[in-house]
């Protein structure tokens, strides 16, 4: 079940020529302000570490209902879904977190023990691509549905594997962006890199959410319906 409800905001139409011109110039520095507002207000949650999730749930939420879809204020939304995903979301990251810490373990022993030439020591190679893969969709899922830990992570391993391409685009941006933050502008970037790249992720995640997200019923309205 997704959440829903009609939030605020309505998108303006400008008249033609110079007054157009200028409302797209104003309404571009508006939704800027705005992801750069998200993106201090994500930094701000991610503190605490294990808050990590559900500021990434959160971040693409808001970025998807008010950023996109002008529905609602940014932070306040942000912060609702904070609320909203908090438990799960902490939950999710402890188990993210010593998922993976096991994988990188284990993957280093077999690269330098007694394992080092034996072929097996590559499953952990391809249990860490899988479980980015899976990573890629779990706070977008857990932004979007209300439903189990165990349910969480099995559509998103389904998402992960039935648009793949999608899955491997995304999971390049992230690495691009990683890399813009450590090797080119580490401090400028931080202010602003994770925002954009949650923006450009709902372009490609928001495909695969739509494939799962049950239609509307009779006279009810989502933020997250398919755009005309």
């Amino acid at each position: 079940m997704g959440y829903g409800g009609n939030g605020r905001g309505m998108k303006k139409k400008n008249s033609g020529g110079l007054l157009a011109n200028e409302g797209k110039i104003v309404g571009l520095l508006n939704k800027s302000g705005e992801i750069i507002l998200l993106n201090m207000a994500f930094l701000l949650c991610c503190l605490p570490v294990v808050t990590i999730g559900p500021a990434l749930a959160s971040l693409y939420y808001a970025t998807m209902k008010s950023i996109r879809r002008e529905r609602g204020y940014p932070v306040r939304e942000f912060f609702s879904s904070v609320r909203r995903t908090l438990k799960k979301g902490i939950l999710l990251t402890l188990l993210a977190a010593a998922w993976l810490g096991c994988l990188f373990f284990g993957r280093y022993y077999a690269r330098t023990g007694q394992w080092k030439a034996s072929p097996g020591a590559g499953l952990y190679d391809a249990f860490i691509i899988v479980s980015i893969c899976v990573l890629i969709y779990i706070f977008p899922v857990l932004s979007r549905f209300e439903m189990k830990l165990t349910g969480i992570i099995k559509l998103s391993f389904l998402m992960s594997i039935r648009f793949l391409p999608l899955t491997v685009i995304s999971i390049a941006g992230l690495a691009a962006g990683v890399l813009l933050m450590i090797y080119v502008l580490p401090i400028p970037c931080i202010f602003f890199v994770p925002g954009l790249w949650c923006l450009a992720l709902t372009f490609l995640t928001e495909r695969a959410l739509q494939a799962y997200t049950p239609e509307a019923g009779p006279g009810e309205e989502q933020w997250f319906d398919k755009e005309p």
